[in-house]
This record gives structure tokens, C-alpha cells and sequence, in this order.
């Protein structure tokens, strides 16, 4: 399933409604209620008001949500400082040592800007491949791609909670994407994110309709 729209509230609002009427309904290891839709991707062709769904889910004063500067300390921080399990910065720019961003994605667009392995991996097989091992990453990988002089970029997700999980996500994407277009002298293009498990809990279905605008 594909969606695209102009912006990032477009974007969630059309997925939401579409998980809504269309996602399978199954209960999860935690014994939660979810509705699912298997391999959606969003595309967000216009990074303008990207925090919106942000600020839109701020608004029910139910959830205490990341603050932006968080929410991007979390994809371009360099150190495992985070007060979450896991650090997607830390990964990136020093996962094993290796700088991923800076030593590989940025030097090899600048030589080869059509290059097809622009990508930086958040998952670990050592730290994250463990079968009863509580939290394991959602994000799993990013690739950039430069095509007709913008930087687009596409964030894969194992699992995501696309209510409460999305907003952050595409904001972690366009943070990350940013600091990478900032070294290229790039515009940003399209921001993707490509969601294995895209679910939404039966808690959250009343907050949804109100979203979209439904009792």
C-alpha cells in the first residue's frame, strides 16, 4: 500500500483512515487490541509543517511526547547518552566506532551523487538479535538518494505504532535527512518511510476519528 501527499499531516491523516477501515484486527504479544496493514509506504513530498502531527497529538494533553530538540537529539545525537534503551544518533555517527554519516553517506554523495548505497543501518545483529530480549530498534535502516538535484531519503520501520509513532519518525527522518542535505549544499525532496507492521492500538481509534474529523 502506497499513500503520498503534500505534507506530513496529509500523509498521517490518509494512513490513519486507511488502517481505520482497512487494518486487520489481530491482539499482540502485550495482549493489546491493534488493526494492521502490512508494507505502507508514506511519502512526504514536502517537508513544510513537518512537526504538525506533532503538535496535533500535544493538543489532547494525554501523552507526554518528546520535545522536538529530543526527538532530534534522539537520529543526530553521537553519543549513547539518551535516557532511552537505545540511541538511533550514537548508531549512526558511531556505530562501533564507524561514523556512518559523516565518513560514509556524505563523501560518498559528494564523489558519486547518483550513488545507489547512500544508507546507514540502526540495527545491531550483536545488541539486537536476541529472542527474549525486551526492546529491540524499530528503525532499521535509512537510505538517501540524489535524483533531479534534491536529497530524498527513504526510513525503513519493522514496527510501527503509526499514531503515536509516525510523527516522531518522519520528524526523526527530516532531521536526520537535513544535517545530511546541509553538508551537500542539497534542497530536501521526498522524506519516505517504509512501515513492515503499520498498526494502531484500539485505544487510540476514538482519538483518531476526532483527527479525522469523525464521533
Amino acid at each position: 500500500m502506497e499513500i503520498k501527499g503534500k505534507n506530513a499531516l496529509e500523509v498521517w491523516r490518509k494512513m490513519l483512515d486507511y488502517i481505520m477501515q482497512n487494518g486487520v484486527e489481530y491482539t499482540d504479544r502485550r495482549k493489546k487490541l491493534c488493526k494492521e496493514a502490512l508494507n505502507v509506504t508514506l511519502i512526504v513530498e514536502n517537508v513544510e509543517g513537518i512537526t504538525k502531527p506533532i503538535e496535533i497529538l500535544g493538543k489532547f494533553n494525554k501523552w507526554t511526547y518528546p520535545s522536538l530538540q529530543q526527538i532530534e537529539n534522539l537520529i543526530t545525537g553521537k553519543d549513547d547518552s539518551s535516557e532511552y534503551y537505545y540511541n538511533y544518533g550514537e548508531r549512526a555517527f558511531n556505530y562501533d566506532g564507524f561514523n556512518q554519516v559523516e565518513d560514509y553517506v556524505i563523501p560518498l554523495l559528494k564523489k558519486t551523487p547518483t550513488s545507489k548505497r547512500a544508507f546507514v543501518s540502526f540495527l545491531d545483529p550483536n545488541k539486537d538479535i536476541q529472542t527474549l530480549k525486551k526492546e529491540v530498534p524499530c528503525l532499521v535502516m535509512m537510505n538517501f538518494n540524489i535524483r533531479e538535484g534534491k536529497l530524498h531519503s527513504t526510513m525503513i520501520i519493522r514496527s510501527n505504532d503509526m499514531f503515536h509513532g509516525w510523527p516522531g519518525n518522519i520528524a526523526q527522518a527530516y532531521f536526520l535527512t537535513k544535517h545530511i542535505a546541509e553538508e551537500l549544499n542539497c534542497p530536501i525532496g521526498t522524506l519516505t518511510t517504509i512501515s513492515v507492521s503499520a498498526h494502531i492500538f484500539e485505544e487510540q481509534f476514538d482519538y483518531i476519528k476526532k483527527i479525522l474529523g469523525r464521533k
